[in-house]
């Protein structure tokens, strides 16, 4: 198997229904590019976007379901609301899931840097002063 480059790229922006389209038309790559599109630049309606990620996590792709759980993150960072419980708690349960619990844990960070910041800032904070081979 030979070495694959990957090429960043900012994906266009999209709604929901061109994620669920791409989705339902098994347009896997396009689906991906949507669902990032919707998160950066969707304009409007959180909690549409909310809804439809945490529908994803249900996704039986893992790639779907890993993304599903950095744009809530990004959702988070973009709007700066949600309803914290649900998300928070879908996240949690998906944190062992393997291929998906790395986003998730990462995507759990995002929402209390975002939502939280003075806690998240007191967390670091406390996690620096208790790491000493930090304090050289």
């Amino acid at each position: 198997m030979g070495h694959v480059h990957h090429v960043f790229h900012n994906p266009p922006p999209a709604t929901p229904a061109d994620v669920l389209a791409a989705l339902d038309h098994g347009e896997l790559s396009r689906a991906l590019d949507a669902m990032v599109g919707a998160a950066l630049y969707g304009d409007g309606d959180w909690s549409e976007l909310q809804e439809l990620y945490l529908g994803l996590l249900d996704h039986e792709d893992r790639q779907v379901k890993a993304l599903a759980a950095t744009c809530l993150g990004h959702v988070a960072r973009v709007y700066r609301q949600m309803d914290e419980a649900r998300v928070v708690g879908a996240l949690r349960r998906l944190r062992s899931t393997p291929y998906v619990g790395g986003a998730a844990a990462t995507a759990l960070e995002d929402i209390e840097l975002f939502l939280h910041p003075r806690r998240a800032r007191w967390r670091g904070r406390l996690w620096r002063g208790l790491r000493p081979w930090t304090w050289i």
